[in-house]
């Protein structure tokens, strides 16, 4: 990418510890920071109509979170409490964000890498990134998220675990893209007993002892979630890779035959059987592609991406790198690392660029996470 991809500001992505505490405690501890997000991530950059209609959305996302008895739902009114204007209930609960995710044998050796690189299309959250440390009776885990997120998008639990969400493929209801969207989100304020992705892979995090105990949480068919998604997931041995792919109740497991396999995936099922139209909203310098191609695209070059050294973001190549793109992360549970790296775009610019980045080196029970050097 040249110089596309070099950082205007060198910065440090905070790493904050909040124990057994809800996700408000990041609220508390940067209430400036946390504000200052949900202005800019609802403003007229993200979408001209956004700051009109952030009220309303506000209000039914509270209430359908309420009518799901959502185990988050407290959590996230201490949020709105702490924030003090409408948009913490609306964004716990948007799904408008894309990603490119990989799960391998690390070829350093030692356990299994995942690389994942998160698009979303609000405008200026990526200087906002942060890593929290929660602890839990298995061990702490790392979440690379944003105060005043209740769910869990990329994270990694020494000596356990590391996994993602990738959103999935729209289910065309009537074939026409922005009727499809209108007709899938009214059927999910209508839904009852459902639960975010993104709250079923925090539970995870809580609850798994193991990678396999994670695999049987996140493919669990008695628990019908709210939107599509696709997790992947790594563990600690090479062999430990694993997709999940999650269309309400059903789920389909694409688990790593050897050491050997590799496997990327965007915003497309791996299962042929399950219905649903590919995702892209995100630009690029190059000439337009049909959803079902970028997808691919995206795919084969993540994927491709774990045959080797990673360097994080400075690796990236079109369109896996693209307008949307807010964060890359590099994890390995078995040694205890994640690197995070923060994107921005430069006024005027489409391809955004690292504006910060932090490492975990956790070594035991006594350790602690430090943030690396600006890049």
């Amino acid at each position: 990418m040249g110089e596309t991809n070099l950082p205007q500001v060198a910065a440090e992505i905070p790493v904050i510890p909040v124990g057994g505490l809800p996700s408000v405690e990041l609220c508390l501890r940067a209430p400036e920071g946390a504000r200052a997000l949900v202005a800019e991530a609802l403003s007229r950059r993200s979408h001209p109509l956004l700051p009109l209609a952030t009220g309303l959305i506000d209000r039914l996302s509270h209430s359908w979170l309420a009518r799901q008895a959502n185990p988050y739902l407290e959590e996230i009114r201490q949020v709105a409490a702490a924030i003090g204007r409408p948009g913490a209930f609306f964004l716990n609960t948007v799904y408008e964000w894309a990603c490119s995710t990989s799960v391998a044998a690390d070829p350093a050796g030692g356990g299994a890498r995942m690389i994942r690189v998160l698009d979303w299309g609000l405008s200026g959250i990526g200087r906002h990134v942060v890593v929290a440390r929660h602890e839990t009776s298995h061990g702490p885990f790392y979440s690379a998220t944003w105060p005043g997120y209740a769910g869990v998008l990329t994270g990694m639990a020494p000596s356990r675990f590391s996994a993602a969400i990738n959103q999935a493929p729209r289910v065309p209801a009537l074939g026409h893209r922005v009727l499809d969207e209108v007709v899938t989100r009214l059927r999910v304020l209508r839904s009852r007993g459902t639960l975010p992705a993104t709250h079923l892979l925090r539970r995870a995090f809580e609850k798994a002892r193991d990678f396999a105990a994670a695999l049987d949480i996140l493919s669990d068919e008695r628990v019908d979630i709210a939107m599509p998604a696709i997790f992947a997931v790594a563990g600690t041995e090479p062999d430990q890779c694993c997709v999940v792919e999650a269309l309400g109740s059903r789920r389909r497991l694409h688990r790593a035959a050897s050491a050997g396999w590799a496997c990327g995936v965007a915003n497309q099922w791996l299962s042929p059987d399950l219905e649903g139209r590919p995702r892209n909203q995100s630009v690029t310098t190059g000439a337009p592609t049909t959803p079902e191609a970028n997808n691919a695209a995206r795919a084969q070059m993540i994927g491709a991406l774990q045959q080797g050294g990673f360097a994080g973001a400075a690796d990236l190549r079109e369109p896996v790198l693209n307008s949307h793109t807010v964060m890359v992360v590099v994890a390995n549970a078995r040694r205890g690392e994640m690197t995070v790296e923060a994107l921005d775009p430069p006024a005027g610019s489409i391809l955004p660029r690292v504006v910060a980045r932090g490492e975990i080196r956790h070594d035991g029970p006594s350790s602690r996470a430090l943030s690396a050097e600006g890049c």
